[in-house]
Formats: structure tokens, C-alpha cells, sequence
């Protein structure tokens, strides 16, 4: 029974109509424009960058990379089929069609995920509820409201199939969350190089399981993710924690470090400028 459920945990698919990516641009323009207006520029180059190292993954890697051993010869990770033609390798005429799906599945999901992500990670010790609560419902109020609004608009109702065979990719996303959380606690739980705080290794955990909840209900309850209740749980804790504890290093701890060595390299400059 346990083997039939962890068994169901590989196939991650997707079904959609093709405008659902029009009116996610639309909701990401939106995102975009709050973030600008509020002068959030840390959060939209976060997640340009992370964008790109997602769509290498994605778009790239999982789209050329052998499913395993467990599949037929030549599948790959990453699969698409649009308007009922699976899309081919090497790509040729479907490259802007598969584009529109890999933009918003890698680009437009990093722009708003590592942008909130960013927010709610600097809002630990900023605590700002308001702008917590404002980026929130604005995220997870637009994930929810996609999916709908594409069922009711008949922009373009060409279906698009997606299916993640993550039977190699399993034991790596476990692994992740618990080698990351592992060393989240020996940093901020240990004392011994920062000081002890088990609310923020609750915190981030907590935010990784939100951010997987804001992407996964909204697929769940609309049927776009024709999975069980099991899979959304699964999702729920692991999805984004491989990668939360991670990202916070990342951006509180090795982010800093490298401004401040950057800039003292350009005063060392200017100082050495200035005497010679």
C-alpha cells in the first residue's frame, strides 16, 4: 500500500487550457506593478535570477534529461503534450508554442514565489503585517483566481498536458529538505554560530509550506492537478522546503556578506586611487 502511494507521488501532471498562460502574464504584470510601485527591487531581481536557474532545470535539464530506467526509451523528465501532439526533441516548429508553457511554469512562477519569498523572509525581522498579509492574498489570491478565469474565458481553450516523472528525482527532493533543515539547525539552533532561534527555523518552515500550499490548492481544486488529497500533502511539505532553509542562508547570511566584501573592494580601490 505504501509502495502503491509513494509510487502515485512521481507523476506530477498538469492539464490546462493555453489562455491560462495569458492570464497568468496578466496577473504576473499585475505582481510586477505592486513590487515596482512599492520600490521592491530585491524581490524582482531575486527572482529573475532564481528564474533562470529554474527555467536551466526545467525547460532544460528535466526536458532533455532520461525519466529513468522505470519509463519507455526516451522519456524524458519533463514531458508536453499540446493540442493532443506531444512536443518533440529537437523542438523545431513548436518552440514558441512550448515557450509560452515554459515561461510561465519557470519565469512568471519565480517572479512571484522568490519575490514573496523574499518579502516574507525579510519580514522576520522587519514585521511588517501589513505588507505580510498585502503580498500574501495578492500572491495566493491570483493563483487561485488563474485557473478559474481560464475555465470561464474562452481565449484559447487548446489543452496542454504536462507530466514531471520524478521516479529518479524522488530520493533528491527528500534529501534536500533534510540535509537543508539539518544544517538550518545546526546554525540557528545550536548557538554556536548564531544565536539560538527555534521560532525562525519554525518560520521558514512554515513559509516553505505556504509557498507549496499557494501553488498546489489552486491546482488541486480547479482540476488542473488531477491528484489526490495525499499527493497535495506531500507537495504541501516538500515542494519548496527542499530549497526554504537554503534560500534564506542565501539571502540573510551570504547575500550580505558578499555587498559588504564588494564594497569594501571598491573603497580599498578608491583609497589606493587616491594616494598613488
Amino acid at each position: 500500500m505504501l509502495n502503491a502511494l509513494f509510487d502515485s507521488f512521481n507523476e506530477a501532471t498538469r492539464r490546462f487550457e493555453y489562455d491560462y498562460i495569458f492570464i497568468d502574464a496578466a496577473f504576473l504584470l499585475i505582481w510586477l506593478g505592486v513590487l515596482i510601485k512599492q520600490k521592491k527591487w530585491n524581490p524582482i531581481k531575486y527572482g529573475l535570477i532564481l528564474g533562470i536557474l529554474v527555467y536551466i532545470i526545467d525547460a532544460v535539464w528535466w526536458w532533455n534529461a532520461s525519466a529513468g530506467v522505470n519509463y519507455p526509451l526516451e522519456t524524458t523528465i519533463r514531458e508536453y503534450w499540446i493540442d493532443g501532439i506531444k512536443m518533440p526533441h529537437p523542438i523545431g516548429e513548436y518552440f514558441w508554442v512550448k515557450s509560452g508553457a515554459d515561461f510561465m511554469m519557470c519565469f512568471s512562477y519565480s517572479l512571484f514565489a522568490f519575490g514573496w519569498l523574499w518579502i516574507m523572509f525579510e519580514n522576520y525581522v522587519k514585521k511588517n503585517l501589513k505588507e505580510i498579509i498585502l503580498y500574501s492574498s495578492l500572491f495566493f489570491g491570483s493563483w487561485m483566481l488563474i485557473p478559474f478565469i481560464s475555465k470561464i474565458l474562452p481565449i484559447n481553450d487548446t489543452e496542454v498536458y504536462t507530466v514531471r516523472h520524478m521516479d529518479s528525482q524522488m530520493g533528491a527532493w527528500i534529501s534536500n529538505v533534510i540535509i537543508g533543515y539539518i544544517l538550518f539547525c545546526i546554525i540557528y539552533g545550536t548557538g554556536k554560530f548564531r544565536e539560538r532561534d527555534f521560532k525562525l527555523i519554525g518560520y521558514v518552515f512554515l513559509v516553505g509550506c505556504l509557498e507549496s500550499f499557494f501553488m498546489e490548492f489552486p491546482l488541486f481544486i480547479s482540476g488542473i492537478r488531477p491528484t489526490g488529497i495525499s499527493f497535495l500533502i506531500y507537495e504541501v511539505f516538500f515542494l519548496f522546503n527542499q530549497g526554504a532553509p537554503y534560500l534564506y542562508i542565501l539571502q540573510v547570511e551570504v547575500l550580505p556578506f558578499l555587498t559588504r566584501k564588494i564594497k569594501k573592494n571598491k573603497l580599498s580601490e578608491i583609497e589606493l586611487l587616491a594616494t598613488s
